[in-house]
Formats: C-alpha cells, sequence, structure tokens
C-alpha cells in the first residue's frame, strides 16, 4: 500500500484510474474516507493524503502554489496546519481561564482577557505566527476579509464565515479548512463550542468575496 496526496481536480474515480484500481478498491482502502457502495467520498480535497496501491505518480511539482492555476498544492500539510493540529482539545476552564487561549489573545493584543473573550480569529493568528507567518493581529473576524491572498479551497486556507446566527453585531467565524463536502467546510478552528476541534459549517455561510485566504 502506498500514499496519494490529492491534487486540484482529483475525484475518487481519477484516483483510482490513475492507480488501476477500480472505484469499490479504493473505498476499501479508504474506510474512513468513502463509505463503500456510495458513488461518493464525503471528503477529498487537495492536500488530503489517501492510501492507493501500486506506484505512486502525480505528486506536486516543487514550488507549487496553493489555490494558483496549474498549481499541485502541497505534499505536506502546511505549517501552521500542522501546529493547529496540536492544539486540538484546548478548551475554555470553567472556573479559571486557560493560559494557553490568552496566549492566543494576547498574539491580537488582548493580553490577561479571559478566555470566554471570543478567541477564534486570535487562534489563526497565533498558529500563523507560531509558524512564522504574519497574521492579520486582529480578533475581529472581519478585519481578515482583506488579509494575504485569496485562493481556491485549498487544505490549510484560512476560512472566513458570516455570522452564523441570527445576531449580526457578531463578526462571524474563521478556522482552517481541513475538508469539504456537498454542504459543508470542515473547519479546524478555535472557539468552537468553546475548544479547538474540528467541525462542520454550512457552506452558505462563507462570506461572498473570497472566503479561502493565504499568508503569501
Amino acid at each position: 500500500m502506498s500514499q496519494y496526496i490529492v491534487q486540484p481536480g482529483d475525484n475518487p474515480s481519477k484516483i483510482a484510474k490513475k492507480f488501476g484500481l477500480t472505484l469499490a478498491q479504493f473505498q476499501r482502502l479508504n474506510p474512513g474516507l468513502c463509505t463503500f457502495g456510495s458513488n461518493e467520498c464525503r471528503v477529498i480535497f487537495p492536500g488530503q493524503v489517501v492510501q492507493v496501491s501500486g506506484t505512486v505518480t502525480g505528486l506536486p511539482a516543487e514550488g507549487a502554489q496553493p489555490g494558483a492555476a496549474g498549481g499541485a498544492g502541497f505534499a505536506a500539510p502546511p505549517p501552521w496546519m500542522q501546529i493547529a493540529i496540536m492544539e486540538m482539545g484546548v478548551q475554555e476552564w470553567q472556573p479559571g481561564d486557560n493560559p494557553r487561549i490568552q496566549q492566543y489573545l494576547a498574539s491580537v493584543g488582548l493580553p490577561n482577557k479571559p478566555d470566554e473573550t471570543a478567541w477564534c480569529a486570535a487562534f489563526v493568528n497565533w498558529c500563523l505566527e507560531q509558524a512564522g507567518f504574519r497574521g492579520a493581529r486582529s480578533g475581529r473576524v472581519s478585519d481578515w476579509w482583506g488579509w494575504g491572498r485569496p485562493v481556491a479551497a485549498t487544505y490549510g486556507a484560512v476560512c472566513i464565515l458570516q455570522p452564523l446566527g441570527s445576531d449580526q453585531a457578531t463578526s462571524g467565524h474563521i478556522g482552517f479548512l481541513h475538508a469539504m463536502d456537498a454542504t459543508n467546510v470542515w473547519l479546524l478552528s478555535g472557539n468552537s463550542k468553546n475548544s479547538v476541534r474540528i467541525s462542520a459549517y454550512p457552506k452558505n455561510k462563507l462570506i461572498h468575496n473570497a472566503p479561502y485566504r493565504w499568508p503569501y
């Protein structure tokens, strides 16, 4: 068995054909990705690693830019995504304040704030800066709308959502794109039910102008 990195434009049938597999064989090799007997995989995303058999082909070209026309994406998760994954499980304390969340908040100029302060943008900023990239340095999601550059949906891209509820005074939600399905984006984000976790958000809540952003 080998591993293959999903490329832009790939789909399960295309990958299976590339390796001389039937779709059913590909589904069996990826039980966490596909439901056997279905014609679709819930998650199939550029940058994702899937299991195949045979010789690995179609690896990303060295230096390819994510989201660029003709670009092949990443051969490994972007460094900020690796840091974010290590933070999964961090959550607000009750009672008291989690000092890790306070570190996130300090990275956007909000030191010593209680951990119930809205911190999804602070989490994104902290992860980026830990990886050596400059974030927007703001705890307001709306301040990230013009940050970086727009890209196509790319694993690890900063993904920006409109307010999720009826309170339009809130500034929405922000996280790192982990996966997609037909109706949802799956974000690795902070302040998701008061913790760092992967959760689904409806695509119709994406901001309308360039919801996926990249730091360079």
